[in-house]
């Protein structure tokens, strides 16, 4: 076929006269062309599609060959019907489930789940004869992540085949752990017996002894289920299991981190961010470090190292805060005596810079009993990092000594487990009483253990990227704040980007002297400061980029870093000239672009100077376009795109993600960006868990992020509000992502919650993209919730209910009642009474969208003309309904509920913005309020607002 020959005529041509050869020849040559499925899928005929053409021809050979040949097999024809709903024979059935049967054997579980939205029963069996499920295929012969998919579409578990063998019996006999696991947690039956009257357990002994101990341990468990639970009938509504925590099922292929879901950690220094990666603890030593009665560590320089000690001495103060605010002050005593190593003198802190070859950054840190406190830095960058470490290791002994006083004098001052069961882990391990039991082998003196930290980065670019183009701009004081704790956490970049608007006079929201003292504050930090700049559009002249970056550089005249958006990039890559001018002024120059097979070639050219800025993908196709001479950074988002709070699943995948894309030799490590357009325009602190957890990964490859995606509501807790007291905050961030994704899943048929009436109610099958399996990354929809504040006239329940609207309401809910347990126990602090309220904005405002979801799914009906659906491959139903047609008084009370959370956002965003920007930050709850107060009462409103 010619390249500009359209293949959908050639390919009817051939279904009418029974080609199949041809057919699939002609599929396979066209494969891997951009264009492939919108030639193969696009409606050609008066039936449809190619496919819909060859099942109305009854042509059970060109239907396998067209879908073996990858068709799209969820299109609808104008009767919006698939070309299965269109099947009038078994054999045309039976041949989209052999492709279904395929691709378990091929593992492929994107087209699996892609038949089954197209109409393929999930309960489908091979042959009549035979009767094997596509369960029972998947537990002989696929991965357990189409096992989950499978169970994830509704599949039957103990759906037997011709000789009475359940997938759970197949599973038994491949001896195959993993899918046994994840069998028995969907419900499946142990003990139902096979024609020859064996059970899994008889099956067991024969074929795999070492599967006894987990189905015994599974019978066990539905022991336990049987019996009645004390909480009451709202406790059993809710719309995510007590039991769930982060996505249960992704843990199901090991059993050593089940232990994390409930919040243990296996020694206290598990909550050391980022995890060094060596500490040597003597726990048989006789003696212990202690702090000096005076309260003063007493600082010493190494007079055979090259350091200044002036410098040193900032480093040491940039800690210092931290410190008297447990109660440790320090004091420098100048360089060491003869007798330093041996003298009894308490709190003795050394400190030295010594070129050893690692790379920048890299410490070494020892404690000890007699020699005190010592730290060698490869570098400056180094001190800063030990001493950030030594700073969170006596903050964690002195937190752990203030529970033991408290617990000895029967004072409780932990924080209560959140009502709704810890939905993010069981962290009263954490928060209790008792300091051996919430950090283990801490000693309870308060005294420190000897030990040695060796450690140094694995990637020298750790960045934060705080964007500036939309309606959030944070004020200088909120930026410094959160670079000095990141700064703790080793990050070493921050990106501070602007959007010019070329119809707009150039103004940056800063004036000079507060953006120099960013960059003084930053260089003090050991933070690279890298002030950023895009256009709102591209449609620029060229003569109009060089000014708009000519007044950029010159806001900036000592940075030697900056990066250039999306749309000023294009315009560089192209135009080497002004992109080398730009580098006589800035030697280092990032650009962010998206990169695919058409401007590879002009990318691999780029002049050594640039670094790309390039979005963290998988499957990672950048070294497949740009030459490897050309460095990159991968960037990630804190939050998931269209939603208020991100999920716990999306921060530890995108951790999990960097981590391996970071082991490309072209990769200097990542980014982090914190976006500030649309709904994301959410509070920075609901972003600070996606932070830690992408800047931990960053200095330590290494890091088990299926592990520490548990800990990460006590790592921020400890380590951004410096508080460990505060770990219910983020456990309530995470329920608010749970509740969000879930019931939008919910909406769009990508999951449904069992019955809570059911002993065994359980959702930790999970939904179908798991968070470890690196699948290509899946457009999801847009949050049910940000749809309903942006758009409440015209909503698709098709899906939703009442009753779901009610369990969300529920489980927020009880994030309100933990916001206000803690709220009473909260200490004198603006910080932390400010995080509080942020989370309990968000709180109030999901509540209040779950209320109206809840009235619109009553009340709401409004017919309107079919639209295609928001995603191809999803049927349409046309279940809208619209705010119009609620009660007047329901109405008016739902406007009066948003005027108040209106008047919090007000308060916690100046609190946290500049003020200019807070008009356009109140039209997202200006809009909604509008459309909810009824007709009459708009002239009201207007004052109001």
């Amino acid at each position: 076929m010619g390249e500009k020959e359209e293949a959908a005529p050639v390919l009817l041509q051939c279904l009418e006269s029974g080609r199949v050869d041809v057919i699939c020849s002609i599929l396979s040559q066209m494969k891997n062309q951009a264009d492939f499925h919108a030639q193969v899928d696009k409606l050609c005929c008066k039936e449809g599609t190619l496919l819909h053409k060859a099942v109305w021809l009854d042509a059970a050979d060109s239907v396998a060959a067209l879908l073996s040949g990858g068709v799209n097999p969820c299109v609808q024809n104008s009767e919006g019907k698939t070309a299965y709903q269109c099947c009038q024979s078994e054999g045309v059935r039976l041949s989209f489930v052999r492709e279904a049967l395929q691709s378990i054997n091929l593992h492929k579980t994107e087209r699996l789940c892609q038949l089954i939205r197209a109409g393929v029963p999930v309960d489908s069996v091979d042959t009549p004869d035979t009767k094997n499920t596509l369960l029972n295929w998947a537990a002989d012969f696929a991965t357990p992540e189409v096992v989950k998919a499978l169970l994830t579409n509704g599949a039957n578990v103990d759906l037997a085949n011709f000789k009475e063998e359940t997938p759970l019996h197949t599973a038994v006999i491949k001896a195959n752990a993993e899918v046994v696991k994840i069998l028995l947690s969907a419900g499946a039956n142990p003990s139902l017996k096979t024609k020859k009257g064996q059970d899994a357990f008889a099956l067991a002994e024969t074929h795999s002894p070492a599967l006894l101990s987990l189905l015994s341990m599974d019978q066990i468990a539905r022991d336990v289920r049987h019996h009645r639970s004390v909480d009451d009938m709202d406790d059993r509504m809710s719309l995510i299991s007590c039991t769930e925590t982060l996505n249960t099922q992704i843990l199901n292929d090991s059993i050593k981190y089940e232990k994390y879901i409930e919040g243990e950690i296996d020694s206290w220094t598990d909550l050391l961010w980022p995890q060094p990666k060596l500490i040597s603890i003597k726990h048989q030593s006789p003696r212990n470090f202690e702090f000096p009665k005076d309260g003063k560590l007493k600082v010493y320089f190494d007079d055979c190292s090259s350091a200044n000690p002036r410098q040193v001495m900032q480093i040491i103060e940039l800690s210092k805060p931290l410190l008297v605010s447990v109660g440790v002050d320090i004091e420098y005593r100048g360089h060491r005596l003869a007798d330093h190593e041996t003298s009894a003198l308490e709190g003795k802190v050394t400190c030295g810079v010594f070129e050893d070859g690692r790379p920048s950054g890299s410490y070494t840190l020892t404690i000890d009993a007699i020699r005190g406190v010592e730290v060698v830095g490869s570098d400056y960058a180094g001190i800063r990092h030990a001493f950030a470490t030594f700073v969170q290791i006596v903050r964690l002994h002195k937190y752990a000594l203030h529970k033991n006083v408290g617990h000895s004098n029967g004072v409780s001052t932990s924080v209560p487990s959140s009502p709704n069961g810890n939905a993010s882990g069981d962290h009263s391990l954490l928060n209790g009483n008792s300091a051996s039991k919430h950090l283990p082998d801490i000693c309870a003196d308060g005294t420190i253990k000897e030990l040695t930290i060796r450690d140094q980065p694995d990637r020298a670019f750790r960045a934060v990227y705080q964007d500036f183009s939309g309606c959030r701009i944070l004020n200088p004081d909120t930026i410094l704040k959160l670079a000095t704790r990141l700064s703790s956490c080793k990050a070493n970049y921050l990106f501070v980007n602007f959007e010019v608007r070329t119809t707009d006079r150039y103004q940056l929201p800063y004036t000079n002297r507060e953006l120099f003292h960013m960059m003084q504050v930053c260089q003090e930090l050991f933070i690279t400061f890298v002030p950023s700049i895009d256009t709102q559009s591209n449609y620029l002249e060229g003569d109009q980029a060089r000014t708009i970056i000519d007044q950029f550089l010159d806001d900036f005249p000592l940075c030697k870093v900056v990066h250039f958006g999306p749309n000023l990039a294009s315009f560089l890559i192209s135009d080497r000239k002004l992109l080398t001018s730009i580098q006589r002024r800035v030697p280092r120059i990032y650009l962010s672009t998206h990169v695919d097979e058409k401007n590879g070639p002009l990318l691999s050219t780029l002049p050594p100077f640039v670094t790309l800025c390039v979005e963290g993908t998988w499957p990672f196709e950048v070294e497949k376009y740009v030459s490897p001479r050309v460095s990159v950074v991968i960037k990630f988002s804190t939050g998931d795109d269209g939603y208020l709070c991100a999920s716990p699943e999306s921060v530890a995948k995108k951790a999990l993600l960097a981590a391996k894309l970071s082991d490309r030799q072209t990769v200097l490590g990542s980014m982090v960006c914190d976006l500030s357009t649309g709904c994301e325009a959410m509070p920075p602190s609901l972003s600070y868990m996606s932070l830690l957890a992408s800047v931990g990964v960053a200095f330590n490859g290494s890091t088990d992020m299926k592990k520490y995606a548990f800990l990460l509501p006590v790592i921020a807790a400890h380590h951004m509000l410096l508080d460990g007291d505060m770990v219910s905050l983020f456990e309530q961030v995470q329920t608010l992502g749970k509740v969000e994704h879930q019931l939008t899943k919910y909406a769009y048929g990508y999951w449904k919650p069992n019955s809570s009436s059911s002993p065994n109610a359980d959702i930790s099958s999970g939904s179908e993209t798991t968070l470890f399996g690196m699948s290509a990354n899946k457009k999801m929809p847009i949050s049910v919730f940000v749809e309903m504040i942006l758009n409440p006239e015209n909503m698709n329940m098709e899906r939703l209910t009442p009753v779901v609207f009610k369990k969300a309401r529920i489980e927020l809910k009880r994030t309100t009642s933990a916001l206000d347990a803690t709220s009473k126990l909260l200490p004198y602090s603006y910080d932390l009474a400010l995080v509080l309220e942020e989370i309990r904005l968000v709180t109030e405002l999901m509540v209040l969208v779950s209320k109206l979801g809840q009235y619109m799914c009553v009340y709401g009906s409004q017919p309107i003309d079919r639209k295609k659906s928001f995603e191809e491959g999803l049927p349409y139903s046309p279940g809208r309904v619209g705010v119009i047609n609620l009660p007047p008084a329901i109405r008016t009370d739902l406007a009066n509920t948003m005027l108040r959370v209106r008047g919090q956002f007000q308060h916690v965003w100046l609190s946290r913005s500049i003020p200019s920007t807070l008009q356009n930050a109140l039209k997202m709850f200006d809009n909604l309020f509008r459309a909810l107060l009824p007709h009459d009462l708009q002239e009201m409103g207007k004052q109001l607002l």
